[in-house]
This record gives C-alpha cells, structure tokens and sequence, in this order.
C-alpha cells in the first residue's frame, strides 16, 4: 500500500499564516516527502472557504512542487468538472506531466461545497449531469489529443500522453461508486463518512469493477511519544474536521437533487458536533495520530483492507513544516517498514514493538 500526502492548506485561527507562508511550507513539505519516499502529494481545489484552504489554483501550486522533486507524484484531488472547461483542464494537465517528466495524477469530482458551486455560477442540483457531460469530454480529449468544432479540427500542444487517460473519481455516496465503475475510473474515499460504511461502498465497487485502485484520506501526526504526539495534534485535526462538515453544511443540512446521500449524512453533523474528539474520530475510522506503533497498527489494517493508497492530512493545518517533516521522518523510517512487513507476511497486527 502506497502512502501519499493530502494538504488542504488550512490557517486554522491563531496560526497567523498567510497564503504565501502556507505555499512556502507546501513546497519544503513536499521536497521532504519526495526524499523519504512517499508516493504523491494531492491537492484540492477550493474557493471562497475562508480559513478552510487556500489552495484554489492547485496547477500553479504543483508546477512550483514539480521543480522541487524528482519522484514525487502530483495529484489534483480534485478537479471540480462542474466549473470548468474540459479544454482548459486537459491543456493544464499535460503541461504539468511534461514539466515533471510524467509524474501527474488527477481526480474528478463535482464538488460538495454550495459556496464554491453557486459562487462559479453553477445550479447544486445540475451538478451531476453538467460533471457526466464534461467527464465525456475531458476522456475524448485525452485519447485523441484534439477536438472539432464546426468543420475545422483544434490539436492541443502538449498533447496529452497516453499516461493520462487513467484517473480517479472523489466518491462518497453509493451512487458514486458504481459511476466510477461505469466511468472506468479508480476511487478516492474520506474524509466525510466513517470507514465502515466507505468500506461497504468499496466492496461494492470492486465487484463491479476488480482492476480498479482505491485511495482513502485520514488525518496522521506520528510522533515518538504517545500522549506528547495526541496533545499536540487534537486541537487542530478537531477544528479541520468541524470545518469539512461546516463547509459541506449546504449540502449536509438541504435537501439539493443529486446530492441526497449527503443528506442522510447530514444526521452525523450535530451528534459529531457535540462529542468531536481524536478519540472519536478514531473509533470512526478518520484518524490515527500517536506512536509509531499506533498509527502503523491502523494502517496495516487498512492495507489488509485492500486499499492501493491511503492519503495522510499531517496535523489539521496549525503544525509547522518542521513538526509536519519531522512526523513524515518517522512513518517512513518505522511505519512504513511496518506495512511492508505485513504486507509479506499477511500478518494484519504485525507492528512495531
């Protein structure tokens, strides 16, 4: 199983950071990843959420990454279909792969913020069929590398290499994992329902489609004591996951067309609200944030799960590079040599000591 980063950059309050300040630390983050061996660093795409992210022009922010690193892969996770034009994508996508020598990964989705949707000019409940109808462009545009347009043919320059026809779908509701099946696209799962119920969706969707690959997204911090690491990590890994569900409130607490699964979430919203806690969010299956031991323990069970990828949130946006490269140093010096143990072994609980 593969270990990736996921970076919202989020200012929770009280940090102070600007926009420049959190692009700065993204990039020596990064460069960190890419030397202890992590697998891709995705980002999203958001607008107008405030102290939520920053991370609204996600190509500009992974060209900077692709000059500082040589394996790391980079991720758009995801490129809201509903507020853009396929063309445009497609052009941003295979400039990217050719300034990092290949190494692009994207993801789709139609977006689950009403904000960002009716900022952009884009009607919730039109959201599905506008996402199926520019997915099918985006697809024919990276198989052919061109379009028509009346009588006169357009060819794009990049063109798009083959690489980049295979990508991934944000999923949540049930509906979801069977388009992804349909679609011929990999899954990405988390952060917004608790892993046993994203666990029944992904059986569902390998039945229905074996070869594809399956990503879920956590919030992580490993640090080498125990308490000291849960002390430090809770107040902002708490915070990130009250404003997913406040950003998301549009969408939780309506009932808008197409988005009535996130409806029947919406239940989760006020009970969470009220016993919000790391201990919580570890009993739904959304965080592991302690020892090296703990957090390999729930990752090998993860692995064993059947998961290609799992894409770690560090901290909830309030750590510094430093603490956030100094927790990546330690999974990759003793958890992932954890999960490369099970993995040989088939031995779920084979952890560090």
């Amino acid at each position: 199983m593969q270990l990736d980063l996921f970076c919202e950059l989020a200012s929770p309050p009280g940090t102070g950071a600007t926009p420049a300040a959190r692009f700065d630390d993204l990039i020596e983050v990064a460069a960190a990843a890419d030397r202890l061996g992590f697998g891709a660093l995705w980002l999203p795409e958001h607008h107008f959420l405030g102290d939520y992210s920053c991370a609204s022009a996600p190509d500009m922010l992974l060209a900077a990454v692709a000059r500082e690193t040589r394996r790391l892969r980079l991720g758009f996770a995801i490129l809201p279909l509903p507020i853009h034009e396929p063309i445009r994508i497609t052009e941003r996508l295979a400039t990217l792969d050719a300034l990092s020598g290949g190494r692009v990964e994207w993801g789709v989705g139609r977006g689950v913020t009403t904000t960002e949707l009716e900022g952009l000019g884009v009607d919730p409940t039109a959201s599905r069929e506008i996402f199926l109808d520019n997915f099918a462009d985006l697809q024919l545009l990276l198989e052919t590398g061109g379009f028509n347009r009346g009588d006169r043919d357009y060819r794009l320059n990049p063109k798009p290499p083959t690489r980049l026809r295979q990508g991934w779908i944000a999923a949540v509701s049930p509906e979801t994992f069977e388009i992804a099946a349909d679609l011929g696209l990999d899954v990405m799962t988390g952060p917004f329902k608790p892993w046993p119920m994203i666990e029944a969706d992904l059986a569902r969707y390998r039945a229905l489609r074996p070869s594809g690959r399956v990503s879920f997204t956590m919030a992580c911090y490993c640090g080498p004591d125990h308490a000291a690491a849960r002390a430090r990590a809770e107040a902002g890994i708490v915070w990130a996951y009250r404003r997913i569900f406040e950003v998301a409130s549009g969408i939780l607490a309506k009932q808008v067309k197409g988005y009535e699964h996130y409806r029947k979430l919406g239940w989760l919203v006020p009970v969470l609200d009220r016993v919000m806690s790391l201990g919580v969010l570890e009993t739904l299956g959304l965080a592991s944030v302690g020892e090296p031991a703990h957090v390999a323990k729930r990752l090998v069970k993860l692995q064993a799960a059947g998961l290609d990828r799992v894409s770690l949130i560090v901290g909830g946006g309030d750590l510094s590079a430093a603490e956030q490269i100094a927790s990546l140093e330690l999974i990759a010096r003793e958890v992932m040599p954890a999960l490369a143990d099970a993995d040989r072994s088939g031995d779920t609980e084979m952890v560090p000591a």
